[in-house]
């Protein structure tokens, strides 16, 4: 096997890590879970409150 061989199996195989992570990432069951690590620095920071919890008195 020459180099440009290698290369090329080696190019496949790399594209079809990244196919299978891009698959991973998007699938819909992710999801719930993705967005909920995405708030999780929101969530432990205490100078962040939702505007949801504010009372129409607050400003």
């Amino acid at each position: 096997m020459d180099s440009g061989t290698m290369h090329g199996i080696i190019t496949i195989f790399a594209m079809l890590a990244f196919l299978g992570v891009c698959w991973w990432a998007y699938r819909p069951a992710n999801k719930a879970r993705f967005e909920a690590d995405a708030r999780m620095a929101l969530d432990s920071d205490p100078l962040f409150k939702p505007r949801a919890n504010k009372t129409s008195g607050d400003k």
